[in-house]
């Protein structure tokens, strides 16, 4: 019976090959190392991704006439527990006599009137406004622009009411999500 053995010559060629995919292999290892750095470096951070996310806000324990503060999406959002008395002011204007005309139905949402949900930026410079005295919508310091405790605009130079992001409310009625429709 004959053996094949292999010859020298077959093991240093077994061992080249051998050799070869191996250093192919740690090379492409190292290359993915170097470079996912990289790429992750593209993409946003979990900052950046946490604040397109809805965010959730407990309204236990805000009085009426409060206002709340919260940022989402780098933007400061007010949260009023607008009084029986501010609902009641709100309804009765003659909403289509103000410079952006919206009704107060339209900027609350159906079955909480008394929150009010709004950004807290002037539409005409950018400016936050500051509460008006007695709890009854809010001025703007930078240029005396007003607004209802609707946050309709009723004196001017803002040409536009306080925007009013997408919100919804839980079912319990205690919890708002900012930044979603739904709940």
């Amino acid at each position: 019976m004959v053996e094949n053995k292999p010859s020298g010559d077959d093991i240093q060629e077994q061992r080249r090959n051998c050799l070869c995919k191996l250093t192919k292999f740690v090379g492409a290892a190292g290359v993915t190392a170097a470079v996912w750095p990289l790429i992750s470096a593209l993409g946003p951070d979990e900052t950046a991704r946490g604040e397109n996310e809805p965010i959730d806000v407990s309204l236990v324990g805000v009085a009426a006439g409060q206002t709340v503060r919260r940022i989402w999406q780098g933007k400061l959002i007010l949260i009023h527990h607008r009084t029986p008395e501010e609902v009641a002011s709100a309804r009765t204007v003659d909403h289509s006599t103000l410079i952006d005309p919206q009704s107060d139905s339209e900027r609350v949402a159906s079955g909480h009137p008394q929150w009010l949900i709004v950004q807290g930026y002037c539409p005409h410079a950018g400016c936050v406004p500051n509460a008006r005295p007695g709890g009854q919508g809010w001025i703007c310091p930078c240029h005396g622009s007003e607004f209802d405790a609707s946050g309709r605009v009723t004196r001017g130079p803002a040409t536009a009411n306080l925007a009013v992001p997408d919100y919804a409310f839980y079912p319990d009625g205690q919890t708002v999500r900012i930044g979603a429709k739904d709940t």
